[in-house]
């Protein structure tokens, strides 16, 4: 054991002090431990929203790295608590490739079990650095060092091979009060927030040093107050009837050449029945035939559309001759217009990343993947009729910076998905949460048109106004308000986690208070 680790368990006595003995002394048991800590860790995301669960986790995975003996607990802590948590949080990609990725159960599992192992190994060299630097650095450093660079490999996920940003520390806190600092310093902010509660609860219990509690607790009591005093950073402009067509189009129905034809005509025919609205939403892919092949059958309906001031808004995949690539669209027509292509793909779903490993792998199994590029960045919003909307298809919605960097030039957001990948599972659910957290940063009204489920109306604040049941056909009228001005969130980005860091930082430079030494077991 290193002298920091020494140092912890200095000052405590009683139960604390066999906590502490048995998680030394018992290292498998505690990866146990810890395996299900991250697993209940789930509970604090939708649909469960049990938000302490994951702190607790955090807390004592905090104490388990400050115990480690080598570098190799640490990392086998870290990735313990890291496989319970991506085992029970995102389960649901084993029923998108077992039932349509055209293998069997067995390869199924094995595809999913890497992709949980991918992410859980971000932890474990998390837990590697941390032991590390806790052999360096005085112990007062611990708890920022813990945080900062934990929230470095969380980036490092949410970036490296286009990401995988997924339940991310700051997505537990919609049921608190920490959800009104989201339009001030956004996810990466409260993600920082909640590691911090975390492990300040964890040393105020275990060690009875209150500092960071202390510190902690002003950021929630601010939260408190924003959450009675409702700052409006963004006020309305006009507003805009919309209507969401939920086609629930079976996902091994919905290419079929038989199915393509019928699937197109309800979604025409509930358009129709709604011409009173502004703008008409149809899901990612609701056409399933290439642009430039139903764009002449377009024509006619679109100036249908645009004779009534309507605009129609689809998802279509498109294919570009003059770049020989086909891309995931969004296109705007009738009283609007706009093309966009999708940037952020989804890895071994419309790409595979080192394809020229693993393509050959892929191909080996039978799984059919996508030849979808990625779409150019900056790319202009949609028009429809004086509103502009910025979209964003199925997985992008998970990018803050993403979103952030088209929210200026927007009165609306707009996501569309195709979630029937994932059948009756907590992924949609999850998916439905990370849109909210979009919402309530940017200050923008988000409108979520789906396949199957959910699609809904959520409005600046992050709350839901209304939305269709999943898995049904069924059509979703509501109106949406055009929204000016930015939240600081969209204005400066990241500011507020680096202030807050640097704040972190000085606290852990203060001199810390003598305290009486006992032995340690």
């Amino acid at each position: 054991m290193n002298q920091n680790a020494t140092s912890f368990t200095a000052d405590v006595t009683g139960w604390r002090l066999r906590l502490l003995s048995f998680s030394q002394q018992h290292p498998k048991l505690n990866y146990l431990i810890l395996f299900l800590l991250g697993a209940c860790g789930t509970l604090s995301f939708a649909p469960f929203y049990f938000w302490p669960s994951y702190l607790v986790g955090i807390g004592y995975l905090f104490l388990s790295l400050m115990l480690a003996k080598d570098r190799k607990q640490a990392f086998a802590c870290a990735v313990s608590f890291a496989l319970g948590l991506f085992s029970a949080g995102v389960s649901w990609v084993y029923i998108s490739v077992a039932n349509f990725g055209q293998v069997g159960l067995v390869i199924a599992a094995l595809i999913t079990f890497g992709l949980i192992l991918a992410a859980s190994l971000y932890w474990g060299v998390f837990g590697y650095v941390f032991f590390r630097l806790n052999e360096r650095l005085p112990i007062k450093f611990m708890p920022f060092l813990f945080i900062a660079s934990l929230l470095g490999f969380e980036w490092l996920r949410s970036w490296l091979f286009t990401g995988f940003p997924w339940l991310l520390p700051g997505y537990i806190v919609e049921a608190s009060w920490l959800f009104e600092w989201l339009p001030i310093g956004g996810i990466w902010f409260v993600s920082a927030v909640c590691l911090l509660s975390g492990v300040a609860v964890a040393q105020a219990l275990i060690c009875r040093q209150y500092r960071w509690a202390s510190f902690a607790g002003l950021l929630w009591l601010a939260a408190g107050v924003l959450s009675m005093i409702s700052p409006s950073f963004v006020s309305p402009t006009e507003t805009q009837r919309v209507t969401l067509v939920q086609g629930n189009v079976a996902q091994d129905q919905k290419w079929l050449s038989e199915t393509a034809q019928q699937t197109l005509s309800f979604y025409q025919q509930a358009t129709l029945e709604n011409l009173d609205s502004d703008i008409v939403i149809w899901p990612e892919t609701a056409i399933t035939y290439l642009q430039h092949q139903v764009k002449p059958f377009f024509e006619r309906f679109g100036e249908q559309l645009a004779d009534e001031e309507t605009t129609l808004i689809t998802g279509v995949p498109v294919y570009d001759p003059r770049r020989e690539a086909y891309f995931n669209g969004v296109w705007a027509l009738g009283n609007g217009f706009g093309l966009y292509e999708k940037q952020k793909l989804v890895p071994f779903g419309e790409y595979v990343p080192l394809a020229q490993w693993f393509g050959p792998i892929f191909d080996l199994f039978g799984m059919p993947m996508s030849q979808f590029k990625k779409g150019p960045a900056n790319q202009p919003t949609l028009q429809a009729g004086e509103i502009s909307v910025a979209p964003f298809i199925c997985y992008e919605v998970v990018y803050p910076e993403l979103v952030r960097s088209m929210v200026r030039d927007s009165d609306v957001l707009l996501t569309i998905s195709n979630d029937a990948w994932f059948g009756d599972s907590i992924g949609p659910l999850q998916h439905l949460q990370i849109a909210q957290f979009r919402a309530k940063e940017s200050g923008r009204y988000m409108i979520r048109a789906t396949n199957n489920g959910v699609t809904a109306i959520i409005n600046e604040r992050g709350e839901i106004e209304q939305r269709l049941p999943q898995f049904t056909q069924a059509v979703l009228n509501a109106e949406v308000k055009g929204m000016q001005g930015n939240t600081p969130y969209v204005l400066y980005g990241n500011l507020g986690l680096w202030l807050l860091l640097a704040a972190m930082a000085m606290l852990a430079s203060l001199p810390q208070q003598a305290r009486h030494r006992v032995k340690t077991p």
